[in-house]
């Protein structure tokens, strides 16, 4: 092998290792944040804010009359920011303990395969993939539940989440049901009612948002909900397309239901793609994992930092509903 397993770790030959293969390490966004950060479009080049611009149309046609008004303006403009933060991912650990992982796992599947795995893969190389991998999942726990706070230092803490900005802007009565960008279900979802009131919810929807289709997110356990409901309904297992969601029955397949583990109350949003935004400022910092030597030889110290933040483009009805959480002593 051309890495010897029984010297400690050299950080030096870390870092060129990292270099060599930069561009082969996966990215923070293509491992565990990809299952939800799919669902979203990618913004980049944002260091600290940039302002999300939409028009709405507006009416600028009338009966003719041979008399310019100059009266109409071709839309509103609907400025939201998207707002990003430095987070950085540390690790100090003993190398030691995961040569076994990365000799069953890499190695032994290359010799398997009649691979090389000396040439193909390097034990430094895996660990700088798999310390990308663990940031990826700690940002995928937080992509809904984060809150900016200034006085703490988790992940937790780092940014806003979904569900921070929704509670931001239902405070500031930017979202509200006199908007009709905020859905009242009357109550907590159930198995008995839950295939009713989504549908309901997709029915109040604008109708150009019903005609072009969108992304209903919810937790899996209200996808749960929603599975028993079917199974009532039907007496049969609901059907699951390739992606592994469904499409609520009703809706013409036009609103899927997207399911995230990392939700884990009854907020349901219904919104699309394009309209979720998170941002980042070089695609580079991504997979920029980078070692440094504490002092101790037998400990391995490396550290990655990257931008990362969350936005809607809008909340306005024609692109946005979010529902009323009834699991949450506030009720908002």
């Amino acid at each position: 092998m051309a890495f010897d397993y029984t010297k400690p770790i050299d950080i030096s030959a870390f870092n060129n290792t990292v270099t060599k293969y930069r561009q082969s390490i996966k990215k923070l966004p293509m491992m565990a944040a990809n299952d939800s950060l799919k669902f979203f479009s990618a913004k980049t080049g944002v260091r600290t804010s940039v302002a999300l611009t939409v028009s709405k149309e507006n009416t600028i046609s009338k009966k003719y009359t041979g008399v310019f008004t100059g009266d109409k303006k071709i839309g509103t403009l609907s400025n939201r920011t998207l707002t990003t933060y430095p987070i950085v991912a540390e690790m100090a650990d003993e190398p030691e303990k995961y040569r076994n992982s990365y000799i069953d796992n890499i190695y032994n599947e290359g010799v398997a395969a009649g691979v090389e795995a000396s040439k193909e893969h390097t034990f430094l190389r895996w660990l700088a993939q798999y310390g990308v991998e663990v940031a990826s999942k700690d940002l995928y726990d937080n992509i809904w539940s984060a809150k900016f706070d200034i006085t703490k230092f988790g992940i937790e803490d780092s940014f806003d989440g979904w569900e921070a900005i929704i509670a931001a802007a239902i405070t500031a009565a930017t979202i509200s049901v006199a908007n009709k960008n905020l859905y009242d279900a009357g109550g907590l979802f159930t198995s008995a009612n839950v295939g009713d009131k989504l549908l309901a919810m997709w029915r109040g929807a604008h109708a150009k948002m019903r005609n072009k289709g969108g992304d209903m997110h919810v937790s899996m356990d209200v996808g749960d909900l929603y599975d028993d409901w079917y199974r009532e309904e039907h007496d049969k297992p609901p059907l699951i397309d390739t992606a592994g969601q469904t499409f609520l029955e009703g809706s013409n397949g036009k609103c899927r239901l997207v399911r995230h583990d990392n939700l884990s109350n009854q907020r349901v949003v219904l919104t699309n793609k394009d309209n979720m935004i998170w941002g980042t400022d070089k695609v580079s910092d991504l997979n920029n994992m980078r070692a440094f030597n504490s002092g101790n030889p037998y400990l391995f110290t490396a550290t990655m930092k990257y931008i990362y933040g969350q936005q809607f483009e809008s909340l306005d009805w024609t692109v946005f509903i979010t529902s009323v959480r009834y699991d949450e002593t506030s009720g908002s």
